[in-house]
């Protein structure tokens, strides 16, 4: 007989590390924003006949990031990389989804192009 056992634990951060934390999801949810709006601008411009690169992957993602993060977010050292990594890594996870969806290479319903990020998930108008 297999027993299993579970814990359930609650965070009580000081008000310190709540804007920290804080602090980091926002960071997040801005490198995935930044990096989507960047990708459908260069598919605008390669839809207009522009030969422009277009970051897919999580390595194009991170160096097109890394070249903008001075001018596009001066606050950027505030934060974890990991944070702006994270984000990075969701984009191109689900760059990747919809990519497969389109073609016909994912299972299960076809997934639409990706909307921005909102503080408070999906559920928050």
């Amino acid at each position: 007989m297999q027993v299993h056992q579970a814990f359930r634990f609650a965070l009580d951060p000081s008000p310190r590390v709540e804007r920290a934390l804080a602090s980091h999801v926002g960071a997040r949810r801005f490198v995935f924003n930044w990096g989507l709006a960047l990708v459908k601008e260069r598919l605008d411009a390669r839809d207009r006949g522009e030969t422009v690169a277009v970051p897919w992957t999580l390595p194009e993602l991170r160096r097109e990031w890394n070249q903008a993060k001075a001018t596009v977010a001066p606050w950027w050292p505030e934060n974890s990389k990991e944070a702006y990594s994270s984000g990075l890594e969701s984009l191109a996870r689900a760059l990747q989804a919809w990519s497969k969806s389109r073609k016909g290479q994912r299972r299960g319903r076809r997934v639409a192009f990706l909307d921005s990020e909102r503080k408070g998930g999906a559920e928050n108008p």
